[in-house]
């Protein structure tokens, strides 16, 4: 289910103007909409802070670099403008802040990049009201995840229809959300969110040379290893979360989110003593300490 209200507040920053973001538009010749050549970065905000700024921003950079793309923007502006934003969200409401850079418009129909100037489109969308979210049902995509030696995984890139596929599969299999195997048949993430599992009190994920390095999957490797938990990165083949008792997804948007089941088998851990809920509580503190202690 979406974040997003269906009757949402959203604003958008776009050639130096905020407007409604019904009508925000960009041209017909922009690389990012002619060929996905662009990069983003998400993230929510809580009680009008938008929480880990600086960590989404470092990586907005990396991801450029990576493709290429110069990033020159200075933090404090981009602070300013995503608090212009906020401002307008109604009092009490969160929201999920999405910033973009393309690499601009597409010059004399070349397909090389010589000459474009990127362009950056910031938006502000109220976000449901905070509640429990049910645990998911996944299941084992058919799509396969993209290998590093075609697109680095460092690169969160706006080009997403792998994960739309993986996505659209897995709900016409009655799932909410699929788990792309690599096409060695490692264990790699979910359309759009890493993925942990638990078992026998240990913690596993898959190491970074083949997932995104999301900022919530670092916060919760964080925390669980503050307390005394051991999270074991590596390259595991499906067979090994068959036997897991637990399994979580982390996302900045959506946090730490159990699963309740995985290709049909019911995970075993009663939820309310589990090392998910314990993690997602954790998880909440932490980013209610960051909002009101102002950490960007």
């Amino acid at each position: 289910m979406s974040d997003i209200h269906q009757t949402a507040s959203s604003w958008t920053w776009i050639a130096g103007e905020i407007v409604p973001t019904a009508a925000a538009s960009i041209g017909v010749l922009d690389r990012g909409f002619l060929y996905g050549e662009s990069v983003f970065e998400t993230l929510r905000t809580v009680e009008r802070k938008a929480l880990f700024l600086s960590a989404h921003l470092l990586r907005l950079r990396k991801s450029a670099s990576l493709l290429g793309m110069t990033c020159d923007f200075d933090d404090g502006w981009m602070e300013q403008l995503i608090d212009q934003l906020l401002a307008r969200i109604p009092d009490g409401e969160d929201a999920v802040v999405r910033i973009t850079m393309t690499r601009g418009n597409r010059i004399g129909g070349r397909l090389d990049a010589e000459g474009c100037r990127s362009r950056w489109i910031v938006t502000a969308t109220a976000m449901e009201p905070e509640k429990s979210r049910p645990p998911l049902h996944l299941v084992i995509s058919k799509f396969r995840k993209t290998p590093p030696d075609v697109l680095d995984p460092a690169i969160k890139s706006g080009n997403f229809l792998s994960s739309i596929l993986a996505r659209e599969d897995a709900i016409g299999r009655g799932a909410d959300d699929g788990i792309l195997l690599s096409p060695e048949g490692i264990l790699t993430e979910t359309s759009c969110a890493n993925l942990f599992w638990v078992r026998d009190g240990e913690v596993f994920t898959c190491s970074r040379e083949l997932v995104l390095e999301g900022i919530t999957r670092g916060c919760a490797i964080r925390l669980l290893e503050s307390s005394g938990i051991e999270v074991i990165e590596g390259l595991f083949p499906e067979l090994e979360i068959r036997s897991a008792q637990e399994a979580f997804l982390t996302s900045s948007v959506t946090g730490i989110v159990a699963v309740a089941s995985i290709e049909g088998r019911d995970l075993t851990s009663d939820l309310e003593s589990s090392i998910t809920e314990t993690l997602r509580a954790r998880y909440q503190q932490q980013i209610l300490t960051a909002s009101r202690g102002g950490v960007r």
